[in-house]
């Protein structure tokens, strides 16, 4: 990916502006220009949060729909590059909404009732909290077992595809995942459900 900020040298805010003006009135030149712009940016900023590029590809391409759609109550006054983030980080916290209904968080919940664990459904998500947790409870792992998980948990590689990458048979990368996942569940309590929806 590119560097994110790399496309912030292109356009200063008065033409960013001049073409949300001309994006409000409907044109997609000014659209495309605008999504060419900001694209990197948002796939670097989502990608932060969500940790997966499939995930972080739907919600930068739900953003840019919901742009086009709603382009008549765009706001030339406010900061574009600040409303495309919004856009975004309500479409993952939307998407986190819907699969707290999964079958597997449900069953995550009742065990943790059943533990008499103070984990809630509804608790709030603090994105930020989150990355900063995992990355503390990254370094727990194995240099091997951080490799794997980040291969295949956060890069989206197949287990096939990430033994074939790392020189290794496909069963030990998943006997290292499963060690990693193990370890990431316990140093990840404190935000078990989001950790499961994220990377199970």
């Amino acid at each position: 990916m590119k560097n994110i900020c790399e496309n912030l040298n292109l356009i200063d805010d008065n033409k960013m502006q001049n073409l949300v003006k001309q994006l409000k009135k409907g044109s997609y030149k000014a659209f495309d220009a605008l999504y060419k712009t900001c694209f990197d940016l948002l796939y670097g900023y989502v990608f932060r949060l969500v940790r997966s590029h499939e995930s972080t590809q739907e919600v930068v391409q739900n953003t840019f729909v919901k742009i086009w759609l709603n382009r008549e109550k765009l706001d030339i006054n406010l900061s574009f590059k600040a409303y495309l983030f919004k856009i975004a980080k309500n479409d993952i916290m939307d998407g986190l909404r819907k699969s707290a209904s999964n079958p597997v968080f449900e069953d995550y919940l009742s065990y943790c009732n059943h533990e008499k664990m103070t984990i809630h459904a509804e608790q709030e998500f603090d994105i930020d909290m989150f990355n900063l947790l995992l990355n503390k409870a990254k370094s727990k792992l194995s240099p091997r077992q951080a490799e794997v998980f980040g291969l295949i948990k956060e890069d989206g590689l197949t287990p096939n595809e990430a033994a074939q990458k790392l020189s290794l048979p496909e069963q030990v990368v998943y006997n290292y995942l499963s060690q990693a996942l193990s370890i990431l569940r316990v140093e990840m309590k404190q935000m078990a459900p989001f950790f499961i929806l994220f990377f199970f």
